[in-house]
């Protein structure tokens, strides 16, 4: 899937992308931006991301976060 940074705060460790062609914004958490290999992300920044569900406390997550 592809998006675009909404909001991103290191001092919160987490923001929000925008799905291309509309939907539900989707956290994403600085665990995953430090795997990626990035400090921060800036929003309007252009990236890819999957989306896996925590049905425990029934969320969405980005994973496989990578710069396009």
């Amino acid at each position: 899937m592809k998006g675009v940074v909404k909001a991103y705060s290191g001092r919160r460790g987490m923001g929000q992308l925008t799905p291309d062609g509309g939907g539900p914004d989707v956290d994403v958490f600085v665990s995953e931006v430090e795997r990626a290999g990035l400090i921060t992300l800036e929003p309007g920044q252009r990236v890819s991301f999957g989306i896996q569900t925590d049905r425990m406390r029934e969320r969405s997550f980005a994973v496989r976060l990578e710069l396009l």
